[in-house]
């Protein structure tokens, strides 16, 4: 099948990544590699793979169904599901997990404690007690949390493996004031708690800013992926640069169309952008239904892209509304005589500081970041490299571009 866009996935890059995390953390703090949402739409099993391999002593989930999908592609390591569940299903995956003891559920009341430990399962079923310190999502809320360990202790069919809180935001001042509240409630918990049970609380967020919420271990999701929630302010980039972080992915087209507009004339529906001048223009054949944000919250700003034309690499601007399958930009400042179309597109870039990175783009959508790459659809192909082969290997990849979930070079999983 012709494919005319693909993301290109630096697994070399997602490993070094984990490990410049790993080394961030120290020697007595784990990583736990957040891969729910199909790893943020990159693909669960092979990165699943590439994680572990590089280091993660653990992956986390939101569902059963994840959880199930990464099972023989996890290396053994434990998996923590984020998601309480009251009961569990008869899938072989979901047997294997809770049959070696490597599937740890979260637990957040007492009737849902009850229905775990209800489960015969012939051993006692690994959990985590979730504390919710200002998140306001899940979680028992901390003037409960002494009742609820006493319930989950009682438990002989469970195992508490883990306390833990989720921050509502990266900063240090909301980091600091949440933190508070969980030490606060840890210190009253801890004369019940053994040595088996480890403590977390830091996201990809708080690796910078706030290394002493690091603890036993750390959950990290974006930054495997080469990014820091704080680029979104414009102090990640720092940052991802004090940890040594990669961008590990790209997203590329091309162009298929060229033709030049008359001044006045207008592109897209409700005519948004007309033309003050003799325009050339060029048609990409992705759009919303391809995970490229539809909204861009300033007109003065719009949405951009990079044009590698024959005479160089050029930043352009995406001309009008979005159209489900398809973007119109502007190529009049590419001077060249030779034809465009074919050139490649790059819509998501790999550079840090690229005006079409992943925190741009968020930014002018109005978005999180998360979710440019969640919102990615999963019929574009996922091409798999690993740059340690240098240029042949960035070669390969644009080659294998119209194979669908191929792997190029050296790969890691």
């Amino acid at each position: 099948m012709h494919q005319t866009s693909h993301i290109r996935i630096d697994l070399e890059a997602v490993a070094g990544n984990l490990r410049a995390i790993d080394r961030s953390v120290g020697p007595k703090t784990g990583v736990c590699a957040v891969v729910k949402a199909d790893a943020y739409g990159l693909g669960a099993q092979r990165l699943a793979r590439t994680l572990t391999g590089a280091g993660a002593e653990k992956l986390a989930v939101f569902s059963l169904g994840q959880a199930a999908e990464i099972e023989s592609a996890s290396s053994g390591v434990p998996i923590l599901m984020l998601m309480p569940v009251r009961e569990l299903p008869t899938d072989p995956s979901v047997a294997r997990l809770l049959a070696t003891g490597r599937l740890e559920l979260v637990v957040v009341d007492a009737h849902q404690v009850d229905a775990l430990a209800s489960i015969r399962l012939g051993r006692p079923l690994p959990v985590h007690l979730e504390i919710d310190c200002g998140m306001g999502r899940g979680g028992v809320t901390p003037d409960q949390a002494d009742a609820l360990l006493d319930h989950v202790l009682s438990r002989r069919s469970l195992d508490l493996r883990g306390i833990y809180t989720h921050f509502s935001a990266g900063d240090e001042a909301t980091i600091k004031a949440q933190a508070a509240v969980f030490d606060l409630t840890l210190e009253r918990l801890k004369d019940r708690l053994g040595p088996r049970v480890r403590i977390h609380s830091a996201s990809s967020g708080g690796l910078v800013t706030s290394p002493g919420q690091h603890r036993d271990f750390v959950r990290v999701g974006l930054a495997w992926a080469g990014w820091l929630p704080g680029d979104e302010d414009d102090l990640g980039v720092t940052h991802s640069d004090e940890l040594g972080l990669r961008p590990a992915v790209t997203w590329r087209s091309t162009v298929v169309q060229v033709k030049t507009l008359e001044a006045g004339s207008t592109v897209g529906y409700g005519s948004r952008w007309a033309a003050s001048k003799r325009t050339r223009v060029g048609l990409v054949p992705v759009g919303y239904a391809d995970g490229y944000p539809a909204h861009c919250i300033d007109p003065e700003n719009p949405h951009r892209v990079l044009v590698e034309s024959p005479s160089g690499v050029r930043s352009v601007p995406v001309l009008g509304a979005i159209s489900m399958d398809q973007i119109v930009i502007d190529l009049s400042d590419l001077e060249t005589s030779e034809s465009l179309v074919g050139c490649e597109v790059v819509l998501l870039s790999d550079q840090p500081e690229s005006n079409v990175g992943l925190h741009p783009i968020a930014r002018r959508a109005g978005i999180p970041a998360h979710a440019v790459l969640t919102s990615l659809a999963a019929s574009i192909p996922r091409v798999y490299v690993a740059d340690s082969l240098g240029g042949s290997a960035k070669e390969s990849a644009r080659r294998s571009k119209l194979e669908p979930d191929v792997s190029v070079g050296r790969a890691l999983a």
